[in-house]
């Protein structure tokens, strides 16, 4: 037990570190971190994903990329989500460096891989939204 808490708050520091390298290394090596790590990224991921699906959702309607308006009316009145600009803002730098989005000159797009979160999230939460 006790070494399972040194392991993890090793990784803990790795993990802030943002070294990509060792992160996978240290999951390779202990498999168990996989699981809590995996289950505390699903709850701090739940804005990156409400961000993700607005963009998807305005992304069809709109056939073009997202503004940041857009996006912030979309929360509001399709996941009834109260956001600010700043707020959103920060969470799509986090979602660009994740590789999800990508930031044009008129707006926002879903990568490949974002079209595919925002797809599960939308399929897990489409009886609560108000598409």
């Amino acid at each position: 037990m006790v070494k399972k808490k040194k392991i993890r708050e090793e990784f803990d520091k790795v993990f802030k570190s943002g070294d990509q390298k060792k992160i996978k290394q240290m999951l390779e090596e202990n498999p168990w971190l996989l699981e809590e790590v995996s289950e505390e990224i699903e709850e701090e991921m739940h804005d990156e994903e409400e961000i993700v699906g607005a963009i998807g959702v305005m992304e069809d309607e709109l056939g073009k990329p997202v503004s940041m308006n857009d996006i912030l009316f979309c929360l509001k009145t399709d996941f009834n989500i109260k956001q600010s600009e700043e707020k959103a803002k920060e969470i799509l730098d986090n979602i660009e460096k994740l590789g999800l989005v990508e930031q044009k000159d008129e707006g926002w797009i879903l990568t490949k891989k974002g079209g595919q979160v925002c797809d599960d999230f939308l399929n897990k939460n489409i009886g609560e939204l108000e598409l």
